[in-house]
């Protein structure tokens, strides 16, 4: 089933026109995963043999009927599923886009459609229903992404650029506040890591490794985002907040990332670190929902090899696309950034983490490593000692898209960032959605009269197509049931 549903080359609405049935878009995922370590450890998650029983049946299955040779090969053929050679290129930067990033489509015309639609039919994208269409997690697909658009490609700048000219035709919703730039350019910091290791080719990542190849750094990460002016700095930081003493490449020494993918989370109460144990061990980068108190983006790291909630290393990110915030740092904004408060983490944990602010609409561009003195409690009355943080934290204010600003950015790229920020700055009322003439009404009464036990193991499909989004079991991986409700279960 799984070959069948990735190799389809009809249009899914010729199908009705044939068949008395609607499509098949309920399909299986995670199905194959392996068992975890007891404890999991980074190690294990990040061998090629774990990546690729996650997500789709095809990938899997031919993992374990292949040979050596077919299992050494299975990126290569991840890429061809993605990317074939035969399609345009533009739209083969589309598809690793959609795979890469949580894009969403808004389209005012059926030209529009016809890009969406055609990533369900040639390019790997699921469709959940006649109106909805979206890339699970999957960082085998997501890696094969990352190769195509540096090896493939003429350069990552005309990727950009490609991306800048085209979001609006390909009718993509840019973002409110410049969040979208911003996991551009923190994707783009860890690309270029990851491209350093092997640069002369993806013969040279094969076999494909995921630890040796694909997990990186924190302090590797943190520089390639900082201009190399401000690399001697940064390993001499201390925190901005909180009662560690060690500089920044201490505190960080043996904090490793891995992470090629972003996904949109759609319940707040999955960003804490006992669930966050789990995004790790799937690339997993995460966008918060819109309206998200404190943070837009989040990235896990973890010190050490054993992936428990003690050992996360957390990267919060705020992005702003109003010109009223610039170069000087707003100690208001930062505040407002508090794990603790949020929920994300538990007070007083003993690994720090990384606070960053993109202020992108500052007309001065420039980069402040935020000493302590900046980020007293403005809450406390002047009679009053400053409150005690409940956690450590080194902290960066990135203004401007220049690069003066960002170490992974070039003056043709920033050009690129600068026209998708104009676009998201736009007051954006998205039209009533096109008619898409997928089902006729009577088809669509007819699935909503389903009976309520296929209806729930349809959605339960659905919610496990969608991993890691929201906090239930049906969004995980049954390996991870054990880790992350056990517990919950045996208090209830």
């Amino acid at each position: 089933m799984g070959l069948y549903l990735s190799t389809l080359g009809l249009k899914y609405s010729h199908i009705h026109e044939r068949a008395n049935f609607p499509p098949i878009t309920e399909l299986g995922f995670n199905e194959f995963v392996l068992p975890l370590d007891n404890p999991p450890t980074l190690t294990h998650v990040t061998t090629a043999e774990y990546v690729s029983h996650l997500g789709r049946p095809i990938f899997a299955t031919r993992w374990d009927a292949g040979y050596h040779s077919v299992q050494d090969d299975l990126l290569d053929f991840a890429q061809s599923k993605l990317a074939p050679n035969s399609a345009d290129i533009k739209i083969n930067v589309l598809a690793c886009l959609a795979v890469r990033f949580p894009v969403e489509f808004r389209p005012r015309n059926e030209r529009q459609e016809a890009f969406e639609h055609g990533l369900v039919e040639n390019h790997m994208r699921y469709l959940t229903d006649a109106d909805s269409t979206f890339a699970p997690s999957e960082p085998l697909l997501a890696e094969a992404a990352f190769e195509y658009l540096y090896y493939s490609c003429h350069s990552p700048e005309w990727v950009l650029e490609t991306i800048a000219a085209n979001l609006d035709a390909w009718a993509i919703h840019q973002g409110e506040r410049g969040e979208f730039v911003m996991s551009l350019i923190w994707m783009a910091a860890r690309d270029a890591v990851v491209f350093g290791l092997k640069p002369k080719g993806t013969g040279d990542r094969r076999p494909w490794d995921p630890y040796q190849h694909s997990v990186i750094s924190v302090t590797d990460f943190m520089k390639k985002l900082l201009p190399a002016d401000f690399h001697q700095q940064l390993e001499n930081m201390h925190p901005s907040v909180g009662d560690g003493t060690d500089n920044f490449l201490k505190a960080f020494e043996g904090c490793r990332l891995w992470c090629n993918h972003f996904i949109q989370v759609q319940d707040y109460t999955i960003i804490n670190t006992r669930f966050l144990c789990a995004l790790l061990s799937n690339g997993i980068g995460v966008l918060c929902a819109p309206n998200t108190a404190g943070i837009d983006l989040l990235w896990i790291g973890l010190k050490g090899d054993v992936i428990c909630e003690e050992n996360l290393v957390l990267i919060l990110g705020q992005a702003q696309n109003n010109v009223r915030f610039n170069s000087p740092v707003n100690s208001a904004i930062l505040e407002a950034m508090d794990p603790v408060e949020l929920g994300i983490c538990a007070p007083n944990r003993p690994i720090p983490m990384i606070r960053m602010v993109f202020a992108l609409a500052s007309q001065t561009p420039g980069v402040t490593l935020v000493e302590p003195a900046l980020e007293q409690s403005w809450r406390m009355q002047e009679d009053l000692q400053p409150e005690k943080s409940k956690f450590t934290s080194y902290d960066f204010w990135f203004a401007g898209v220049d690069p003066s600003t960002f170490g992974c950015v070039t003056a043709r790229e920033a050009r690129a960032y600068r026209d998708l920020l104009a676009s998201s700055r736009l007051l954006y009322y998205p039209p009533p959605p096109v008619s898409r003439r997928l089902m006729d009404l009577d088809r669509v009464e007819g699935l909503k009269a389903e009976t309520a036990v296929i209806e729930e193991a349809r959605a339960d499909l659905r919610r496990a197509a969608m991993p890691m989004r929201m906090a239930s079991k049906a969004h995980f991986p049954q390996a991870w049931h054990d880790f992350l409700f056990k517990e919950k279960e045996e208090e209830g």
